[in-house]
């Protein structure tokens, strides 16, 4: 009974791990890099002298935070 038990769980293991290199070989497609893909979806933040009048000492910075990573990531022009 020992034996037939190891036999059943080594063939439970290698058919678990064959089928999880099977479904891993399914993911073969290249994924972009994630700059690229921050790139892709944004854009930058242009606000009007009134807005930009109006906005906290924060709010300014997390702005120019943004759009100096994307200046520096993307190539934004001021």
């Amino acid at each position: 009974m020992g034996k037939a038990l190891i036999l059943l769980l080594e063939s439970l293991l290698f058919g678990g791990l064959l089928f999880g290199g099977l479904l891993l070989a399914g993911c073969a497609t290249p994924v972009s890099p994630a700059r690229q893909v921050w790139c892709d979806h944004n854009q930058p933040r242009r606000a009007s002298a009134v807005v930009v009048a109006a906005m906290t000492r924060p709010e300014l910075d997390e702005m120019n935070a943004y759009n100096g990573k994307g200046a520096g990531w993307c190539g934004w022009k001021p």
